[in-house]
């Protein structure tokens, strides 16, 4: 038996010789790496399912056949898994078993036997790839109305008579596989925009698509250079395994990026803060402090490296304790950014500790980018002081209990909400068990009801934002998802 030390050499060595073989999948003017998901991979076919940003959710499935996967193949049992990154978009920690069933087939009758489901909840469709009289999975779309799901209808722009399969959405853009497309042979994954009403689509590149067989991708960050998570069969390999798609850094690159920064107290500017940030070696890089409106443009910044930031008070006086400090970045047009401060996008926000100087690190923003967090789902998105309620539910149930609307009641009294301007955002969450798509739906029921019973506690309904997220990706434990948050948003300075 070979040793898993010895698998993942094996592993480096075939992915560094098809780079080489292609040139570093050169794709424009930036090469692609191709990088192994050894921490995931096993003698076993890993199949990819999905992405949220957070957590990578692929099935396991013995490995039974060296041909090219079709057929049955699509259907065949395994154990799911979910993995969170490490560090980058290539290290993960090992995957933790989950169960994670598609939608019945039963439901929607001449539907054949469900492959796979991706579901958009911004937009209320969902795509699923099933098997047909004929053999081959074609794929059908259904619409939200109300709780329910119309029935679904095929995509016919799209299929062929061959297999398209494992549909993933990014963005409402669709990528799904399919060996029925021109494409650089066997299985290729392929892009369709949803501006094309989901009826022609377009090979994926930037390295994806081989001379071998990829099954799925999913886009792993916003920016194409984050690459994509890919399952296929590369290099006369024998099963599937995961890989990360990518671009290789520029070496050498003068890599800089202009950043300024606000601190706020109280929503009121923060004036005559004064920050000093130094590189790692202890060199003085900036020494400047906020004006009256609490801001700073601090430059262009090399991001080679973590910067040291201390912040203290020119007067000399203690900082207040509890200020904020957001970080922008310059995103190159008048329009863009935040409403308050145009041209300039916020990417982090600290809170300050009171004292004569408060010290924090400000990581490279283009090592920031390449991690994959925050996700939508990440608390590292809101301020850090941001009042946050949380109610859990009973397995499969989304009306709250007494106890939940008493909890809720009691954090609403404490905030003072109606003496200041913002909305609350309801965010419900389930548990790992049960179907992808009852869950969403189960989801955004939980979050409704919640909506409702702030309504009755005398919220406008245009103070809330309500929005269902299917499995939560953090919790301590099952009982832990099945749960509503409930965030207190106040309106920007």
């Amino acid at each position: 038996m070979e040793s898993a030390t010895g698998l993942r050499s094996i592993r480096r060595v075939m992915a560094f010789t098809m780079a080489a073989a292609i040139g570093l999948l050169s794709d424009g003017p930036r090469a692609q790496q191709v990088v192994p998901l050894d921490a995931l991979n096993s003698p076993n076919d890993e199949v990819l399912l999905g992405w949220d940003g957070s957590d990578l959710f692929y099935r396991s499935i013995p490995r039974t056949s060296d041909t090219v996967k079709a057929g049955d193949w699509f259907l065949s049992p395994g154990q799911e898994y979910a993995a969170t990154p490490a560090e980058g978009w290539a290290s993960f920690d090992q995957g933790q078993p989950m169960n994670l069933r598609a939608w019945s087939a039963a439901d929607w009758p001449g539907i054949g036997e469900v492959q796979h489901v991706t579901i958009d909840a911004e937009r209320g469709v969902l795509v699923l790839s099933a098997l047909q009289p004929t053999g081959d999975f074609d794929l059908f779309m259904a619409q939200r109305s109300g709780s329910a799901w119309s029935d679904p209808q095929p995509l016919a722009g799209l299929n062929t008579a061959a297999d398209e399969v494992f549909p993933n959405f990014d963005n409402g853009a669709l990528l799904f596989a399919s060996n029925g497309h021109p494409g650089q042979g066997g299985f290729d994954v392929y892009r369709s925009e949803r501006r094309s009403h989901y009826a022609k689509c377009k090979g994926l590149g930037h390295g994806v698509n081989t001379a071998g067989d990829e099954l799925a991708a999913v886009a792993a960050g916003a920016h194409v250079d984050h690459g994509y998570y890919v399952s296929a069969v590369r290099m006369g390999g024998r099963g599937v395994d995961l890989y990360w798609v990518g671009a290789m850094a520029d070496e050498g690159a003068d890599r800089k990026k202009e950043l300024a920064v606000e601190v706020v107290y109280r929503r009121a500017p923060v004036e005559s803060a004064l920050f000093e940030i130094r590189d790692r070696a202890g060199a003085l890089v900036v020494r400047r402090s906020t004006d009256g409106q609490g801001r700073l443009v601090l430059g262009a910044l090399a991001l080679d490296a973590a910067l040291e930031v201390q912040v203290s008070m020119k007067s000399g006086r203690a900082i207040p304790d509890g200020a904020i400090c957001h970080v922008y970045e310059r995103c190159g047009r008048a329009d863009c950014g935040e409403a308050h401060w145009p041209g300039w996008r916020r990417v982090r926000s600290y809170r300050i500790e009171g004292g004569a100087a408060f010290v924090f690190d400000l990581l490279p923003l283009d090592a920031l980018e390449r991690w994959p967090r925050p996700s939508d789902e990440d608390a590292a998105r809101w301020q850090s002081d941001v009042p946050t309620c949380r109610v859990k539910f009973a397995t499969a149930e989304y009306t709250l209990r007494s106890s939940a609307e008493q909890q809720l009641t009691q954090w609403l009294d404490g905030l003072n909400w109606t003496t200041q301007s913002g909305h609350f955002e309801v965010r419900g969450y389930t548990d790992a068990q049960g179907e992808v798509v009852r869950n969403q739906v189960l989801s955004e029921q939980r979050a409704e009801q919640t909506a409702r019973m702030l309504q009755r506690a005398g919220v406008q309904p245009s103070q809330i934002q309500w929005s269902g997220h299917g499995v939560a990706s953090e919790g301590a434990n099952e009982a832990d998802r099945r749960r509503v948050e409930v965030r207190w948003v106040a309106a920007a300075d």
